[in-house]
């Protein structure tokens, strides 16, 4: 009984340390790295909007850059975002920062590339962790 108590602990303090490494494991930026689909805005809510499902499977957490223009910038709690114009009235593409210094140059009606990742659908496309180069 005593042997299995051990491994028991022994298997518990691996789970943890791993656990421990994986949660501060620095996550992959998109400013040092290559896209892995390249797409307009208007393409990729197009994609969304017909078949969810297989656009999720096709864009879901992938390193997404588009090309297009600054319809609105927002301020959110933690960084800032702004909404790329695709061609809808209804939806469009929202690329979200960390900082809030990242788009502090950028104006409504500048024309942007921006690498970030696909977390899907609710309302509009959502881009997280994003990396920009003005045109």
């Amino acid at each position: 009984m005593k042997k299995y108590i051990f491994y028991f602990l022994l298997l518990a303090i691996f789970g943890a340390g791993f656990g421990f490494y994986k949660y501060n494991q620095p996550h992959k930026e998109t400013s040092g790295n290559k896209p892995d689909i390249i797409i307009s805005p208007a393409e990729l809510l197009k994609a969304y909007e017909s078949d969810e499902s297989a656009a999720d499977k096709t864009y879901l957490d992938k390193i997404i850059e588009t090309e297009g223009t600054v319809k609105a910038i927002n301020e959110i709690e933690m960084g800032s975002s702004l909404t790329l114009d695709s061609g809808s009235e209804l939806s469009s593409i929202i690329c979200e920062f960390e900082s809030k210094s990242a788009i502090l140059e950028i104006k409504e009606g500048d024309r942007v590339k921006i690498k970030g990742f696909c977390s899907g659908k609710l309302m509009d496309v959502i881009l997280v962790r994003c990396s920009l180069s003005k045109i």
